[in-house]
């Protein structure tokens, strides 16, 4: 938990830095969002701190959960379409993931898009990392459709089985930057959980 709160202080003061920053160049890299969410999330358990920047019309990712922390730089690669390279240090083992964002429709208020990742590790979780034993660690593609505030998200998982799982997300615009967010849903992964975060989100 300390090293949560020491990196999510890092990253915050790293933010307010750069969009203080007037001189900052074309190709250099700019905040986006930061948010700050706790519960029982898709992809995540516990406080989650993620941060969004763009870098041209690239788009870099930082998250710190309870049980990870990565870093994804994603390529506009044509339209709505990214695609990239994550770098993931999960119970003490290295994960390299591959992982594509596609926007499939966007008009007026509507916005369909999926999202594919998947990681590949360096031994299993818990155990000493070993290249020697690097194997297909997850699966996860999403189906994300959203309408003004409110979101609507099914996927397929696979984590040492397959499962399905369905969330509902709603965001509440509380100023010009910033916004809280709540969700909900239900994970049918292995014996099954319910889903439940809520959390505040700063656009710069």
């Amino acid at each position: 938990m300390k090293k949560i709160i020491v990196l999510s202080v890092f990253v915050v003061s790293c933010l307010f830095s750069f969009s203080q920053n007037n001189q900052i160049e074309n190709n250099k890299i700019k905040p986006l969002s930061i948010s700050f969410s706790s519960g029982q999330g898709a992809l995540s358990s516990g406080p989650l701190l993620s941060a969004n920047f763009s870098r041209n019309k690239d788009i870099i990712n930082f998250t710190i959960g309870e049980r990870d922390v990565y870093v994804a730089y994603l390529k506009n690669v044509y339209k709505n379409i990214y695609s990239g390279l994550s770098m993931e240090y999960f119970h003490n083992i290295p994960v390299l993931g591959i992982m594509n964002n596609i926007g499939i429709y966007k008009k007026d208020f509507i916005k369909i898009s999926m999202l594919n990742w998947t990681g590949f590790s360096a031994g299993k979780p818990g155990d000493k990392a070993s290249f020697k034993h690097s194997q297909l660690l997850f699966f996860f593609h999403s189906l994300d459709l959203s309408y003004k505030q409110l979101s609507i998200r099914g996927a397929a998982l696979w984590y040492e089985e397959w499962g399905y799982l369905f969330e509902l997300k709603y965001k509440q615009p509380l100023t010009d930057k910033f916004s809280a967010f709540t969700s909900a849903g239900y994970n049918f992964h292995k014996e099954g959980d319910y889903l439940f975060s809520i959390g505040l989100c700063y656009t710069f």
